[in-house]
């Protein structure tokens, strides 16, 4: 594993200083009480369930999330271990797992070194050795069954539907319910289920449950093996949220919290220097609050944290703890906001009142009508191509420009399209290269049209912010051959703030 750079860790902390600025189904009797990282035994992850495709092996614990590229180390209990490695038929199997659990940071040596998190497994819910590929399966709901003779009992939100072999189906209302870590009874007209917690096998497949269950009907009995629902009931934290640059900080923060817990946080700096890019995992402390964890720094080994307490569309971080030292940061903190939610933001923590413009990646049919009527224009395939795109008056004629960045990139940059609303339209106007977002927008003007000030980096230009100028009949197309811009130039409009790519998210053609 490559050495460790220590100072690059540091410096993202301090540059943050100086910034202007589940499973159980048991809701809590009282609200849980505020994690912090300044009082580490405040916090503890709630565990959720996790699904996709289980390896097991000499040396090998690999778990990869359902619709994941990612894979994370299998942190599995000695008993679990062993009952686990009695369903492989055949050396390192693909088998199908919902692991119950939370997540925690790899070791830096050792077999979990290399993976971006450890997920300690405190339950199995369901591991099969039968059918590895179950992922394109829908979710399901807490489910009892057996074999001897055949029954199901499953959970609606209209109560308990029982379905004997052979037989019609019975819905019922549950009348009383006790929920702990280790059992689940629940009472209704004519019977009871209960659900104790440990490995279950209904003898009939190559399949571990983590529910024994036992049904009490009508005078008959019944025993067999239970599921818990498999839904991962944390997904709402997922999304991209971002914070511009300043002219205060000179960065702009972009989080993106993914459906399989992995997170990336991606700091962009306006003097044009290269990104830097941190990877790692999320998970849920409270309703309102989300741990977020990098565990890779520039590819390299570091452990950081914050804990993000949420507002409406907006997450904020007080601190920022980097291996074993607390930081805070200062001036309210690391503000963030929500892509999905925000589409015009002011910074109110911001001294420098900028406005915020993100992109969509939202289909809508103007927009992409116009997209290719250019590729029309210029007889190119549409095939493949990808775009995000966002409205903005440029001109200052009370009418927003449509301005449209495509996934056509090279080592510099990106293209982006502006098109002008004429005529119950949008009609090409400009095409600029070398696009690198977030970019903002001039106070200055040229022809009625704001100056754009634009990084330029990569493609063997000098890192350098340049004003590109409106010529009086469109943008011109390269902007590294554009004066660069001085410290006399403002702006209080930032454009495409997210930093999103269409390669990481965008409307497809």
């Amino acid at each position: 594993m490559k050495a460790l750079r220590i100072p690059a860790a540091i410096l993202t902390a301090a540059l943050l200083q100086a910034c202007a600025g589940t499973p159980s189904g048991q809701p809590a009797d009282k609200p849980a009480p505020q994690a912090s990282l300044t009082r580490p035994d405040s916090i503890h992850p709630q565990r959720f369930v996790l699904r996709g495709q289980v390896v097991l092996g000499h040396q090998v614990r690999s778990f990869t999330p359902c619709g994941s590229q990612q894979q994370l180390w299998l942190d599995l209990p000695e008993e679990l271990s062993q009952q686990a490695m009695a369903l492989n038929q055949s050396p390192y199997q693909i088998m199908y797992g919902e692991m119950i659990g939370y997540l925690a940071p790899p070791s830096q040596t050792g077999y979990n070194g290399d993976y971006t998190a450890r997920f300690v497994v405190q339950q199995i819910n369901r591991l099969s050795a039968e059918n590895p590929d179950r992922c394109d399966l829908v979710t399901t709901p807490t489910r009892a069954f057996g074999t001897e003779p055949f029954w199901s009992m499953s959970f609606s939100n209209q109560g308990l539907t029982f379905q004997p072999v052979g037989g019609e189906k019975q819905t019922f209302t549950i009348e009383e319910r006790e929920i702990s870590e280790q059992s689940r009874h629940y009472q209704f007209d004519g019977g009871e289920l209960s659900l104790t917690r440990g490995t279950c096998s209904d003898n009939m497949s190559d399949t571990l449950y983590g529910w024994q269950a036992e049904l009490e009907l009508n005078g008959g009995e019944y025993r067999g093996c239970a599921t818990l629902g498999n839904q991962d009931a944390t997904l709402g934290w997922t999304g991209t949220y971002f914070a511009s640059a300043t002219h205060s900080n000179g960065f702009s923060v972009t989080l993106n919290l993914n459906g399989d817990h992995s997170a990336t946080t991606r700091y962009h700096y306006s003097d044009g220097s290269a990104d830097t890019v941190e990877s790692g995992y999320w998970q849920q402390l409270s309703d309102q609050q989300v741990q977020v964890v990098m565990t890779r720094h520039q590819q390299q080994y570091l452990l950081s944290q914050r804990i993000f307490t949420r507002e409406d569309n907006r997450l904020t971080a007080t601190h920022e703890q980097v291996g074993t030292l607390v930081y805070p940061i200062n001036d309210g903190g690391l503000v963030l906001y929500s892509a999905d939610n925000a589409s015009l933001q002011s910074d109110k923590h911001s001294t420098d009142h900028t406005t915020q413009l993100v992109s969509s990646d939202r289909f809508e049919e103007d927009v992409d009508q116009a997209v290719r009527r250019y590729f029309a224009l210029h007889d190119t395939a549409t095939e493949g191509s990808h775009y995000r795109w966002l409205k903005y008056d440029l001109n200052g004629d009370a009418k927003p420009e449509l301005l449209v960045q495509l996934d056509w990139c090279g080592s510099g940059g990106c293209t982006l399209l502006v098109f002008q609303h004429q005529q119950q339209e949008w009609r090409f106007n400009s095409r600029i290269t070398l696009i690198n977002t977030p970019f903002q927008v001039a106070d200055s003007s040229s022809h009625g049209w704001q100056d754009l000030l634009l990084p330029v980096r990569g493609g063997g230009a000098n890192a350098a912010v340049h004003r590109l100028q409106y010529n009086g009949i469109s943008y011109p197309l390269n902007p590294s051959t554009a004066k660069p811009a001085s410290s006399k130039d403002s702006s209080s409009v930032t454009l495409f703030a997210d930093g999103l790519s269409p390669h990481q998210s965008g409307v497809a053609l």
